[in-house]
């Protein structure tokens, strides 16, 4: 039988006028999987990203030069908040906009793969390798998570580094080094974690049998220059942002180096069965050498063995794998040791290798019967990554179907609980949320679950003598005494009808930073109750100032406030009300 014949060969059969086809199935494929998420809701960091980012919450030259000049989180990757101010530009705070741009990208970087597999491999290992990315259920995290549209936009960016690379090789003209040069920077002013590329051309040369000439040798080492120079800046913004560095260790590096090998294991083992799926993967570490890390180790050198007998190709994407993992195998200390969406990337060159593996026991097969056992087998894989994606993916359409589903998997991470504690509040499930906040404080005894219980009987529960009662204790677990936590202090007294204590504390939150937003909102109420209306004008004037949300006023205090049938009373009583300097407050 000949190997033409095959249903997954089709791709290499095609006139040049059908080979948009398999772009089309990708691309069928891709939305059929993804479209639900164009209506899930901003989730986990999302708020950070987002909601408490003013640097995306617009594109003036202020906002760019914040973007552009510093760091978040402890990360430099402008080029994702310019992607989140763009699209903060035309959706605001809807979720829509920013889940069609990730699906969009998505869609690109699964196109630009299959493009350039095909440069690399034939079209029938591009197409079964595009189609096993597509389906693959561990990059659910990346696609249906905005936070992490910087991954899809690093890979969609070194892809294209890639491609004018190899026109480099191909043409030898410098322009394509510039290209080559400028997508690759593009990527890493994404995510950083494309900053392996380099090593990647070098073994691109290599697969390909390239001497190494000078010009050849000359542009990997600007590409290897300019992958430096980021390695530089991401770890001076990354450690000098973290108050103790110590934590990430666990015991120190040599316990990281221990760990390593079982952190390959583990990758290789979720691509192949990426089960269970979860926005927090546990992972146990080993403070010291055991039989499982002999075994692990053990198991690696064997698997770099067989990667040394292999031909280059083989040796390219276990490569390939490899290096993409090197920037989370904990060598560079990190508090997240393991998450699906590590795998996005990494994952390519398993797929690859399993596409050739496929192939390579097809072609020696000619009986009609034992090639359509193993095409159907190839074809029952892809049906049951499709099949987990399809019944996983909801998992992540809210705050509290995602924590919900999470938790289950970190009992004993109060992580995990604080999270669910907040979504079960934001649901109005807000007993369930103040046990889920519980939980956490028994399991790691920080005063923020208190303060987060204090928050949750002050805005939901009304019951302001616990409000106080979780406030104090926080404080006496060693919570910050900060302008913030004076502002919710005297919200509470003030809600309780302690009017006296609200006072002190807020002239405590006051000598600390005289500019709180919230202690000026709680002030304003505080002077309107004591009939202060013009005091009560200026605090919250100076609060909507400060905040630049003059346009909303009902909203912004709205935050600050639950009650909206005082915030409403408040606001017409100021409106109504003449001013000796002739100020009003916006509706």
């Amino acid at each position: 039988m000949d190997r033409r014949t095959s249903l997954l060969d089709f791709p290499e059969r095609l006139d040049p006028w059908q080979r948009f086809l398999p772009y089309a199935l990708l691309l069928i494929v891709t939305l059929a999987l993804y479209g639900a998420t164009l209506y899930f809701s901003f989730v986990w960091d999302d708020f950070f990203y987002i909601h408490r980012n003013d640097r995306v919450q617009g594109l003036s030259p202020l906002h760019l030069r914040m973007i552009w000049t510093s760091t978040f989180l402890g990360h430099y990757a402008p080029i994702h908040h310019t992607f989140l101010a763009l699209l903060y530009s035309l959706s605001a705070l809807e979720p829509f906009g920013y889940h069609l741009a990730q699906l969009v990208v998505h869609a690109g970087c699964v196109w630009l793969l299959y493009f350039l597999l095909q440069k690399l491999e034939s079209p029938r290992i591009a197409l079964l390798a595009s189609l096993l990315f597509a389906v693959y259920p561990a990059n659910i995290e990346t696609i249906a998570w905005i936070s992490e549209s910087k991954s899809t936009l690093a890979f969609f960016f070194f892809l294209l580094s890639f491609w004018a690379f190899l026109r480099l090789r191909e043409r030898e003209r410098w322009g394509y080094g510039v290209w080559c040069g400028f997508f690759l920077v593009l990527s890493m002013l994404a995510k950083i974690n494309t900053i392996v590329a380099p090593a990647i051309f070098l073994l691109s040369d290599y697969k390909q049998r390239l001497p190494f000439t000078k010009e050849r040798v000359r542009s990997l080492v600007w590409f290897f220059l300019i992958a430096v120079i980021f390695a530089g800046v991401h770890l001076a913004s990354f450690y000098r942002s973290q108050k103790e560095l110590t934590g990430f260790y666990h015991g120190g590096l040599i316990v990281h180096l221990e760990n390593m090998p079982r952190l390959v294991l583990y990758y290789i083992g979720m691509v192949i069965f990426p089960h269970p799926l979860s926005a927090v993967q546990t992972f146990e570490i080993y403070g010291g050498f055991s039989a499982a890390v002999g075994i692990a180790w053990i198991a690696l050198l064997g698997l770099a063995w067989l990667l040394y007998r292999s031909n280059r190709s083989v040796q390219f994407w276990g490569l390939w794998f490899l290096i993409f993992l090197a920037p989370v195998l904990q060598l560079f200390p990190f508090e997240i040791w393991a998450a699906d969406r590590y795998l996005y990337i990494p994952a390519v060159g398993g797929f690859v290798l399993a596409s050739k593996g496929f192939f390579r026991v097809a072609d020696r097969w000619t009986k009609l019967g034992q090639r359509v056992a193993w095409e159907t087998a190839m074809g029952a894989i892809l049906l049951a990554f499709a099949w987990h994606t399809h019944h996983h993916l909801p998992v992540w359409r809210n705050e509290l179907t995602l924590w919900e589903t999470t938790v289950r998997t970190c009992m004993t991470s109060e992580y995990c609980h604080s999270h669910l504690g907040a979504a079960l509040v934001q649901d109005g499930q807000t007993e369930r949320g103040v046990q889920e906040f519980m939980r956490a404080f028994d399991l790691q005894p920080s005063p923020e679950y208190l303060l987060a219980v204090g928050d949750a009987y002050t805005l939901y529960l009304g019951d302001y003598r616990q409000a106080l009662m979780a406030y104090n204790m926080a404080l006496q677990r060693g919570a910050p005494p900060t302008a913030g936590f004076y502002a919710r202090l005297a919200r509470a007294h003030l809600l309780a009808g302690n009017w006296k204590e609200a006072g002190l504390a807020l002239q405590a939150s006051k000598r600390i930073n005289p500019n709180e937003t919230g202690a000026l909102v709680i002030d304003s109420f505080l002077q309107w109750k004591l009939g202060n209306l013009e005091e009560a004008r200026q605090s919250l004037q100076k609060a909507l100032a400060q905040s630049g949300q003059t346009a909303n006023a009902a909203g912004f205090i709205h935050t600050f406030w639950r009650d909206r049938a005082e915030v409403g009373r408040l606001l017409a009583d100021l409106r109504s009300s003449p001013s000796p300097r002739g100020a009003t407050v916006a509706p």
